[in-house]
């Protein structure tokens, strides 16, 4: 059901025409390249010297595209953001970028030229505004620090004390015999600046004092005037390195023109780079080429009429898998189904030989998914966030399915609100066509359960399918076969006194006895000991536990739907009460019905989404899926930064 057929296709030529039958293929988008095995003894192609060109200039159209971001991202719209802001290009405008390949030179230079500057004026502004918060505080002192120096016999010191210790350190200085002038330069209740005149025979005797005191010594600067004279001139270079920075920024700011050019260049170079290192790994010779990989069955035509139409010497041979060759998976299911193919993608790909659910889980989760969002309001509002989503973002592959499954479990969630009154909750009165889930949830509860009954006979009955279809005959009957009897049997049993009919009693109790006789029989058929075998098969009747609990777990439908109208509701009630107060109060009634229900119908649909899926994966594919199959990755365009579309479609 529903897996595409794959065919193993082989592509050989000669090897002038190789690059042009990659290109052909990458746009095709339908081959999925094999790579070759380790130990195969074939001649390869190898890594193309141009691969590390296409490298280089990928890091340089990466390094420009980085560094302009740093003086400002492009502004996106909600819609960008949410579709990861790549930037709509036409493919005649991507084409012409292409051809431009030196630009990438060019404009590296540039950035790499500005970014060295930019970084030499940072350094020098903090090296200055390091200087000057060194010099502040001597702001006061009364000779060029060229002084500093001193001479070969009298040394000049500058330091800083605490103020606790200054007069002792000033009554260590005749303790030991030291000859030494010192002046306060400034003070406060912290510490006292001061510079010290002293011989050069006492300096070693002069700085063990200071350290026993903890005091700092500043230690030598680079510049030579007076404190105040020098922090002047300092600030004046600082506002020009600033004034500097600030106009190679608005330069910088001039090249963001030159994005989307970069952006589709740095794709571009990628796209070629993929191309190289795909045929790096074909089969080949001095004259020919080779290359393996899958095709779905129904795109091979078009490839054998596109190779048959441009080439002269390649050719394209296909065949059917061979057994014990793993065959990639692609889901091919009916447009009105493929939106839910993102149910199955999500969790795993089938097994190639195993049955693809997404076709059965469809109508189970299109149904869950309204019951458990059941409103009116809020499906419309659903499906029309998802139709300008799909319209306005250039979507693909899981995230399309996705919100276009979306977009069509809007309606299942209209269509059950109708039929339970559900009008963003109880704001518009109209009266439900069925019945009020809050008025009457047992009904509610009979519904979800019946539907859950249905969904795991459906799966027992697609695995007994599945078995016969595998030549598996007496598997399915004593696996599934008399497990639905034995059920169909308990199902009855419970019915029967509603019936009130006795045939209906002994029909049911013949049937669960018949079910629960066929499971004890087979249900140990593997054990060698017939003891074990029926200990085995009585055992297994405990599965019945399990076939209610999955039963029972179909509750969440009525919980999720009880719980959107419930809130809903008291929205209502809360935006009714408050538009009582005049003018204001309307405001406020009208505030809270918007961002109550957008909040509302935002939890909701996330928990309807995570609940329908969670009832496919856990009670539904637990009876037959058979996954573990690998994604069809073709050999294909892939962009980072843009997205291509047709002249008209920009």
């Amino acid at each position: 059901m529903a897996v595409a057929e794959m065919l193993r296709v082989t592509v050989v030529g000669h090897v002038s025409e190789e690059e042009k039958i990659a290109s052909l293929l990458y746009d095709l988008g339908a081959v999925e390249i094999a790579t070759p095995q380790p130990g195969e003894d074939v001649p390869l192609r190898g890594r193309d010297a141009s691969v590390s060109d296409l490298e280089r200039r990928i890091s340089q159209a990466k390094y420009c595209i980085d560094f302009l971001d740093r003086f400002g991202k492009p502004k996106k719209s909600l819609i960008q953001q949410f579709s990861g802001g790549k930037v709509i290009v036409p493919e005649d405008v991507f084409t012409a970028y292409s051809r431009d390949e030196a630009f990438v030179d060019e404009i590296y230079e540039k950035c790499r030229s500005y970014d060295e500057r930019l970084t030499e004026l940072t350094t020098r502004q903090s090296q200055l505004a390091g200087l000057v918060a060194t010099l502040k505080p001597w702001v006061s002192l009364d000779m060029p620090l060229s002084d500093v120096r001193g001479t070969p016999r009298v040394g000049v010191m500058l330091a800083t004390c605490p103020a606790k210790e200054f007069r002792q350190v000033l009554d260590s200085f005749p303790a030991s015999g030291i000859d030494i002038h010192v002046e306060v330069v400034s003070e406060d209740n912290k510490e006292v600046r001061f510079v010290a005149f002293y011989m050069r025979q006492d300096e070693e005797v002069l700085k063990a004092i200071l350290k026993e005191h903890e005091v700092a010594i500043l230690p030598p600067v680079d510049v030579a005037g007076k404190p105040a004279d020098e922090i002047t001139r300092l600030e004046s270079e600082v506002a020009r390195c600033a004034e500097e920075e600030g106009r190679l920024r608005e330069e910088v700011k001039g090249l963001f023109v030159y994005r989307e050019k970069l952006y589709s260049l740095y794709d571009y170079f990628n796209m070629e780079k993929e191309k190289y290192l795909q045929r790096s790994g074909w089969y080949g010779t001095r004259e020919s080429f080779a290359l393996e990989g899958w095709i779905p069955r129904k795109e091979l035509g078009p490839l054998e009429k596109r190779v048959e139409q441009d080439f002269e010497s390649c050719c394209v041979l296909a065949r059917e898998p061979e057994e014990g060759e793993m065959v990639p998976v692609l889901l091919d299911n009916p447009a009105i189904i493929t939106p839910f193919e993102a149910v199955t993608e999500i969790y795993s790909m089938p097994h190639p030989a195993a049955i693809d659910p997404t076709p059965l889980l469809a109508p189970f989760f299109f149904v869950f998914f309204g019951l458990c969002l059941g409103d009116v309001g809020y499906g419309l509002g659903l499906t029309a966030i998802s139709v300008l989503l799909l319209r306005k973002v250039k979507m693909a592959g899981i995230a399309k399915k996705l919100f276009t499954l979306l977009a069509l479990c809007g309606i299942s969630s209209a269509i059950v609100g109708a039929l339970t009154g559900g009008w963003l909750g109880t704001l518009i009165k109209v009266p439900p066509l069925w019945f009020n889930p809050i008025e009457n949830p047992l009904l509610m509860l009979g519904v979800s359960f019946a539907l859950g009954i249905i969904q795991i006979f459906t799966g027992l009955a697609v695995k007994l399918y599945a078995n016969i279809r595998a030549g598996k005959i007496w598997d399915g009957i004593f696996d599934q076969g008399f497990w639905m009897v034995l059920l169909v049997g308990l199902i009855l049993l419970l019915a029967a006194p509603s019936l009130g009919s006795p045939l209906a009693s002994r029909v049911a109790a013949f049937l669960a006895g018949a079910g629960a006789v066929g499971l004890i029989a087979t249900q140990g058929r593997s054990k060698k000991n017939i003891i074990v075998r029926l200990g085995s098969g009585v055992l297994s009747l405990y599965g019945v536990t399990g076939y209610l609990s999955d039963v029972l777990s179909y509750s969440r439908l009525l919980a999720l739907g009880l719980a959107s109208s419930v809130i809903a509701g008291v929205i209502d009630t809360m935006a009714l009460m408050l538009g009582g107060v005049p003018v204001l109060g309307w405001i406020a009634a009208f505030v809270l019905l918007a961002g109550g229900h957008v909040f509302n119908l935002a939890i909701n649909v996330v928990g309807s989404y995570v609940h329908s899926s969670r009832l496919q994966y856990v009670e539904f594919f637990s009876k037959f899926f058979e996954g573990g199959g690998r994604r069809f990755m073709p050999f294909k365009k892939r962009t980072k930064y843009v997205e291509l579309v047709g002249k008209g479609d920009a």
